[in-house]
């Protein structure tokens, strides 16, 4: 709030100062044209007019556009023809706000909305030049100023596109927004709220997640509930600003032990036949106005509101979009003016503070085949994530977080809070802005384009990847580390939806390499599942199939595999996971079925999680086996054995930190390994007590059938 009141104040001291210098104003804005004018393509878009005060021209290309008060740059007007983007004295310049700038320099690549926004112009050094904020529009009446030399602003209801602005109706800008007297929350028994803004004007509100209109309840004394309701008010009354809205959910007797995500979305752009998001949940574009409550249980089960802030929201998923329990992404809009990111550290487990879009993932799946009936009980993509944690995991994963959604003050269902796994991910995550993001496994691009990746592909089929000279050319372009532990977890888990639930990405800096995200990890086969015949026999994925007849890239696949093996996809861990994951939301479950067990097939209570209990004991032997068969490997498996005084220092095998006193694991025998001891603070290596040991601290060995490290430490004198 301090940070957006401080923006505020800046944005108003730049507009003080400009106002007797400016000379380029925003004349003329309409959010709503739907049969006034075309642009150049026959299309009805909303525009901006510029208006050149000076007697001189003036040149708009390389200034910036946006609409996001906390993004100024979000578009450069550009300079590929500087004819089109000048403007002559006492002139006007039309920009259409169509998100389609590939049709020439007068089009934006961004979008306003008819409910209201946000504009302002800077110029080539970020130095603001003229702003304006819009509240709702009819249709094909526009808003701006009533004349250049004034910042009376009004509406016309026969806007002037390219003209002088004539017959402007005033309005006072000055926002007024309704108060509550009872803030979003939980609460034991009924509540009564009382509503107020300044001056006493109209308020109007609704209590089912519409948007109030004057057809909506005029606020005449205070309201009173008894059960969970969304309250949306507003003040409508002539000669003023179309108001923000005052969202408020409220929860009456109410109880969690997640988090609670509230979504308030409109009904008629939930179920209205043509427009309604669920209705149409085919149409991956349609979006709706939502606004998005996140009341946050982390800090000791006390429900804390930590989220309120305007959105977009779409229906999410892929086929399982046709459940009736459907998942929802949801995007922060500048309708409120408070920018466009979720301010929050959602997840603990990442330090990120801010969002611009998130999701809540539904346990509801597609159906089409036996390993996909897991509704009521599906949690492996968060087992997982939690593995990978464990295991220091290079691959990208999404956080996530267990919460009970409500919809409009109705209990939705359990849900998992995650992020979103585009642009904003991977700057979250890794810092980088620009990048190519591709899917498929015959590279389609997400954004950005696909060709320094053909580039390599190309590379590799015209070389011979089992030369070291050859590899190491690729390691210079992709993250080994990351690629390997997307190919563990991917045959850990038998996966075989590989075609399309895979995505990599790629900075456009220097010297950037390809790394990539693992997702969406729900269609598990059997334990016996031979991965690696699917996967390198058939051509499915090239770029793994041709790494592996690398040997120096199939032996640290093989070691890395053993390594989730010995810790990770362990059993006893994979089976204390799953408690863990299971028993955090074993009540939320039991909700969760009673409310859509009349519309989805759950599956039977348990039944799953005692599935994928019997398959964690039962895959990794079965992968071990797997790995000599394939690769046709004369020797089996080793077992190895730690032993060390961890008082003294410890033993890491490859990537696994030893901190236990004794310890056993299994690695395929003959394949190289790298061991290394590692000496506490005030002691020294000594040597192995180990036979056949090169006596140096770190090693590198072929492993045979039971081996025994034994690390002996001496204390520093």
């Amino acid at each position: 709030m301090i940070r957006l009141y401080c923006l505020t104040f800046f944005f108003s001291i730049i507009f003080l100062f400009h106002l007797n210098s400016q000379t380029l104003i925003i004349s003329e804005v309409l959010a709503a044209n739907t049969n006034l004018n075309y642009d150049g393509f026959g299309e009805q878009d909303d525009w901006i007019e510029f208006y050149n005060i000076a007697e001189d021209t003036i040149q708009m290309s390389g200034m910036f556009l946006t609409n996001d008060s906390l993004n100024p740059t979000k578009h450069q007007i550009g300079f590929k023809s500087e004819n089109w983007t000048k403007i002559n004295p006492k002139s006007y310049a039309l920009y259409w706000l169509d998100n389609d700038p590939e049709q020439g320099q007068r089009h934006i690549s961004f979008t306003i909305k008819k409910k209201g926004g946000y504009l302002s112009l800077y110029d080539r050094d970020t130095n603001l030049v003229d702003h304006m904020t819009f509240g709702e529009q009819t249709d094909n009446i526009s808003f701006g100023k009533i004349n250049p030399e004034s910042n009376d602003l009004g509406f016309f209801k026969v806007p002037t596109p390219n003209k002088k602005n004539k017959n402007g109706q005033k309005v006072n800008m000055k926002p007024n927004k309704v108060k509550l007297s009872l803030s979003s929350g939980f609460y034991q028994g009924p509540q009564t709220i009382e509503l107020s803004a300044n001056q006493n004007p109209p308020i109007y509100y609704s209590l089912d997640g519409s948007e109030p209109t004057k057809i909506s309840s005029l606020y005449t004394k205070p309201i009173k509930i008894n059960s969970n309701t969304v309250i949306r008010a507003r003040v409508i009354s002539d000669g003023y600003r179309p108001n923000l809205i005052t969202n408020a959910s409220y929860f009456i007797n109410e109880k969690s032990e997640l988090s609670v995500v509230s979504l308030i979305v409109s009904p008629n752009d939930l179920w209205d036949k043509r427009k309604g998001i669920y209705s149409n949940f085919e149409n991956r574009e349609i979006e709706a106005a939502a606004h998005v409550e996140y009341f946050d249980a982390k800090n000791k089960g006390v429900l804390k509101l930590a989220i309120s802030k305007s959105a977009a929201t779409r229906i999410a998923g892929k086929t399982s979009r046709r459940q009736p329990k459907k998942s929802f992404s949801f995007f922060a809009t500048n309708e409120d003016g408070q920018g466009e990111r979720f301010n929050y550290p959602v997840f603990e487990d990442k330090e990120i503070e801010d969002f611009s879009g998130l999701w809540v993932r539904a346990d509801a799946t597609s159906g089409r085949n036996v390993s996909d009936l897991w509704v009521g009980e599906r949690f492996k993509n968060e087992l997982l994530y939690e593995v990978n944690r464990q295991m220091n995991g290079q691959v990208d994963m999404q956080a996530y977080e267990p919460v009970s959604v409500f919809l409009n003050g109705q209990y939705w269902g359990l849900y998992n809070l995650m992020e979103r796994k585009g642009k904003d991910f991977i700057f979250n995550n890794h810092g980088e802005a620009e990048v190519d993001i591709l899917t498929s496994s015959d590279a389609k691009a997400v954004s950005g384009n696909i060709s320094e990746y053909d580039q390599m592909i190309s590379y590799i089929a015209q070389n011979d990847i089992t030369q070291d000279s050859i590899y190491k050319e690729i390691l210079n372009q992709i993250h080994v580390d990351s690629y390997i532990d997307y190919w563990v977890n991917e045959t850990y888990c038998g996966a075989r939806d590989i075609s399309v639930n895979i995505r990599y990405w790629k900075s456009k800096s220097p010297d950037a390499k390809w790394r990539w995200i693992s997702y969406d990890q729900d269609s598990w086969y059997t334990a016996q599942e031979e991965s690696l015949k699917y996967y390198l026999d058939k051509g499915k994925v090239y770029l793994f199939e041709r790494l592996m007849k690398n040997q120096t890239f199939r032996d640290d696949w093989i070691n890395r595999m053993c390594d989730y093996l010995n810790k990770g996809f362990k059993a006893q861990n994979v089976i204390s996971l799953v408690d863990k994951i299971t028993g955090r939301i074993a009540i939320e479950i039991d909700r969760d079925r009673r409310r859509w067990q009349d519309s989805m097939l759950y599956i039977k209570k348990g039944e799953r999680i005692s599935w994928i209990k019997d398959y964690a004991v039962k895959r990794p032997e079965f992968i071990r086996k797997h790995i000599i068969d394939y690769f046709k490997l004369e020797h089996g498996v080793s077992d190895i054995q730690v032993i060390q005084n961890v008082s003294m220092g410890h033993v890491k095998i490859n990537s696994i930190d030893i901190r236990k006193s004794f310890w056993t694991g299994k690695y395929i025998e003959n394949i190289p390994i790298y061991i290394e001891a590692i000496p506490n603070k005030g002691y020294a290596f000594d040597k192995w007590k180990s036979k056949g040991l090169p006596q140096k601290r770190v090693i590198t060995v072929k492993t045979k059938k039971n081996k025994k490290f034994i690390p002996i430490f001496k204390k520093i004198e």
